[in-house]
Parts: structure tokens; sequence; C-alpha cells
């Protein structure tokens, strides 16, 4: 029985899968097609974080707390 249950499950993942990739290749065509991308933003970084690391690495919190600089960036934290 639960190999049954595990079989239709897999199914419809599947299928949910398949129905996404379709739908994103929709998405990157019709950007090809109009000179965008698939998943636009508008967030624009003012900082690197490899900059930051240099200008403000050798500094412990006692010392940047009062300075309070904020800054933007992008990527995986």
């Amino acid at each position: 029985m639960t190999d049954q249950v595990n079989e239709v499950i897999q199914i419809d993942e599947n299928h949910v899968i398949a129905e996404r990739r379709e739908k994103l290749k929709a998405l990157r065509e019709s950007a090809k097609l109009n000179g965008g991308v698939a998943f636009p933003n508008d967030f624009k970084p003012d900082s690197q974080a490899a900059v930051l690391h240099a200008e403000f690495g050798g500094f412990d919190n006692e010392v940047l707390d009062p300075k309070a600089v904020h800054v933007s960036i992008a990527g995986r934290m």
C-alpha cells in the first residue's frame, strides 16, 4: 500500500517539475525576445564584500558601532 502511495506522489511531483520547467523555458524565451532577463530585479549593491572586509576587517565591534556604516551588498550570506 505504501509503495503505491509513494509511486503516485512521485508521478505527481514529476508532473509538477516538468510543468515548472516548461514555464521557465517560456519565461526565458519571452525575455530573450524582449531583450531582458527571465527574473529581473532592481537591487543595486553599493559595496563589495572584499572591499568592506579590507576596510573594516581589522576593527572590533567597539570601534565599528559608533561609525554606524550602512551598506548594500548582493550575494549569499
